[in-house]
Formats: structure tokens, C-alpha cells, sequence
């Protein structure tokens, strides 16, 4: 796991390297994004292990302003038990430039981590409510390098918290 953080930290530094102007983005313009986060329990008794697959799809409102939808399915192993679920998350992201190579952003979510529950009611148990920032360093016009962080409070008991990394790339169209 260290190996692999270590990696995605250098293919960060040299993409951001790359950092000069380009074309940029422009009001109308869509993006396709493929990312997902992994998570594990370590040191206990008990193991779990899950990860989530996103397709996000946004539309730039403004050159700066993303809305997205980003559809996921969640895989997890618990106990040598393996699930499935369907996860998904609704966003905003407010870019920092529409004209660099690279830039941060910061992310307006709700994500929900499952939608295979017995009750309606239930769907509040894995519900949450994300902010986050995020960099996308584009590769060349249409090629970007993204990871985000978002920590979320959790919409059926406001003291459960959920923090996520995720990464990918997107192709803007």
C-alpha cells in the first residue's frame, strides 16, 4: 500500500512538473472521469476490506464550475464474505483556473455508499454529505491526472464521519 501511495505522490509531482498554460476549459465542455479509493482495516481482528469504482460524468456550467453525477459499485470482503453494492455521489467542483495545466479544486458532494438496503429509511445509514479538495493536472488537452480527498459527516448520525482519497484519470470532451 505505501508503495503504491508513493507512486501516485511521484506521477503527481511529475504531471504538476507540466504546469504551463494550455488550450483550457470552456463553458459547455464534458468530462468522463474513471476513479475509485480502497479501504482496509489493519491491526484488529476483525478484517474488512472494500473498494469502490466510480464513471463520473460532469458538465462545466462556467469555465470554473463542474456538475457531475458519478455512478460506482462497491466490493468488499468481510470475514472472507464478498459483497457488492451500489454506491454513487452527486457533485460540484469549483475549479481554482480553467486555463493551467494544473490546478486545485474543491468538491460539494453527497455520496451514497449503498443503495441495496431492506428499507427506504435505511438508505440514511449510508448517506453523507462530502467537501473536499482535489488537483487535476492535465497530461495534454484532453487527458487529466485527478485525485481528491473529502471528508463527509454522515446524514443519519452527524457524529460518524467518512474520510476518502480518490483517484483517476478524466478525459474532457
Amino acid at each position: 500500500m505505501k508503495k503504491l501511495l508513493f507512486l501516485v505522490f511521484i506521477a503527481t509531482l511529475f504531471i504538476n512538473a507540466r504546469a504551463q498554460e494550455f488550450e483550457g476549459i470552456e463553458s459547455g465542455d464534458k468530462e468522463l472521469s474513471f476513479n475509485g479509493f480502497i479501504f482496509t482495516t489493519v491491526g484488529t481482528d476483525y478484517s474488512f476490506a472494500s473498494g469502490n469504482i466510480f464513471v463520473s460524468y460532469g458538465s462545466y456550467v462556467t469555465d470554473k464550475l463542474v456538475v457531475g453525477v458519478a455512478p460506482g459499485v462497491s466490493i468488499s470482503s468481510s470475514q472472507g464474505e464478498i459483497g457488492f453494492d451500489l454506491s454513487g455521489q452527486l457533485y460540484l467542483n469549483f475549479n481554482f483556473s480553467s486555463t493551467k495545466r494544473s490546478f486545485p479544486f474543491i468538491r460539494l458532494s453527497y455520496y451514497q455508499y449503498s443503495f441495496d438496503v431492506d428499507d427506504i429509511e435505511d438508505l440514511l445509514l449510508y448517506a453523507f454529505a462530502q467537501f473536499g479538495l482535489g488537483f487535476k493536472s492535465f497530461i495534454n488537452e484532453n487527458l487529466a491526472w485527478e485525485t481528491t480527498a473529502t471528508y463527509g459527516i454522515s446524514l443519519d448520525n452527524p457524529e460518524v464521519g467518512n474520510l476518502m482519497l480518490m483517484t483517476g484519470i478524466t478525459v474532457k470532451f
